[in-house]
C-alpha cells in the first residue's frame, strides 16, 4: 500500500485542555500552581514512538489522553489479522493499512487538540535523524528483528542535543522489561555485539533473544521458543501482556517528564527493570548477566 507523510494539527483550547486533564492534577503537587507546572511539562514535550503495534499504539493513545500534545509516530508495517489479538487500531477494517497512519487518525480523534507527525516509512538510516529532530523523548518499540534500523535510531539519539533518553520496553512471556538508554549508557551496538548487516542465523537470533529477555522461566520449553524465534522468525506475544507494558511505560515516562518526587532511579543499559505477573516479582538489575 502506498503511504505518504501526514501531519495532524490540533486546535488547542486552554479551558478544554485543563478540564480534560483535571483528574491528573491531584497527584502532581501540593498547590494548584505546582500541579499545573508538572502537567505543562507533559503537554509541551515532543515524544517519539517508533513502532505503533501492540505497545506503541496504545502508548500513543494513553499519552494523549493524559495530556501530551506533541507526538511523532513511525511504523512501516501494515496491520494483519494476527494483530487484532493485541494491537491498538487493529480491526478487520484496518487490515492492510499502515499502522502509524491508523493509530495517528484514531489518537487524533480522541481529543482533536494534539499534533501528530506520521512516518509511515518507519525508521531507516535515511529517516532516523529527521524523526529524532525535535524529540525530547523517544520510545523504541521497533520490531524485534531489526538491527540496522535500530542502530540508525540510536545513532540519531546520541547525536541529538535535545532528546534526553530512550526507553525500550518489550513484553516477554508474562513480564515487561524496561531498558533505558542515555547518552552515557552502553550503546545499542555494544549491547547487541552484532554488525548491522548480520544475517539471521540461529546464533544471531539467540544473541538478540538473550539481550531482549535476560530472564526467562522454563515454560514453555526453550525448544518451543526456538521454534518461534529461530525457525519461524516470529516473536510470540501473550495478548494480555502489552497493556501491562503500556501502563508501565507511560507511568514511568510521565514520572520522568513531570519530575515527580520519590521515583526510584532506573538502571541504564546494560541494567534493566522487570515486572513479572506470573511470579509476581519486580526488581531492578544493575547489570545483565551477559555484561558481567
Amino acid at each position: 500500500m502506498t503511504t505518504h507523510r501526514q501531519r495532524f494539527v490540533g486546535v488547542y483550547d486552554d479551558e478544554f485542555y485543563w478540564e480534560r486533564v483535571n483528574r491528573n492534577l491531584g497527584w502532581l503537587g501540593n498547590t494548584l500552581e505546582e500541579q499545573h507546572e508538572r502537567q505543562k511539562k507533559l503537554r509541551d514535550s515532543v515524544i517519539g514512538i517508533v513502532g505503533t503495534g501492540g505497545i506503541g499504539g496504545a502508548v500513543a493513545a494513553r499519552l494523549v489522553r493524559m495530556g501530551a500534545l506533541n507526538l511523532k509516530l513511525a511504523d512501516p508495517d501494515d496491520f494483519d489479522l494476527t494483530n487484532v489479538q493485541r494491537q491498538y487500531g487493529a480491526t478487520r477494517d484496518t487490515v492492510g493499512r499502515n499502522k502509524a497512519e491508523v493509530v495517528a487518525e484514531a489518537v487524533y480523534g480522541l481529543t482533536g487538540d494534539c499534533t501528530i507527525d506520521v512516518f509511515p516509512e518507519g525508521i531507516t538510516p535515511d529517516t532516523a535523524e529527521e524523526f529524532m529532530d525535535g524529540c525530547d523523548y523517544v520510545m523504541d518499540q521497533m520490531e524485534f528483528f531489526q538491527i540496522k534500523n535500530r542502530y540508525a535510531l540510536h545513532r540519531a539519539f546520541r547525536a541529538s542535543d535535545r532528546c534526553k533518553f530512550m526507553f525500550k520496553i518489550p513484553t516477554v512471556a508474562h513480564s515487561t522489561i524496561i531498558f533505558t538508554y542515555t547518552k552515557d549508557s552502553m550503546p545499542i551496538e555494544e549491547v547487541y555485539g552484532l554488525p548491522e548487516d548480520a544475517e539471521f542465523t540461529p546464533d544471531v537470533t539467540h544473541r538478540l533473544m538473550e539481550r531482549i529477555m535476560p530472564e526467562y522461566q522454563n515454560y514453555p520449553s526453550k525448544e518451543m521458543i526456538d521454534e518461534w524465534f529461530v525457525d519461524n522468525q516470529t516473536m510470540p506475544i501473550f495478548g494480555a501482556c502489552p497493556p501491562l507494558a503500556e501502563g508501565v511505560l507511560v507511568e514511568r515516562l510521565a514520572q520522568e517528564i513531570m519530575d515527580l518526587p520519590g521515583r526510584v532511579p532506573l538502571p541504564v543499559q546494560p541494567g534493566y527493570a522487570i515486572f513479572d505477573t506470573l511470579t509476581w516479582t519486580a526488581k531492578l538489575v544493575d547489570k545483565a548477566w551477559w555484561a558481567e
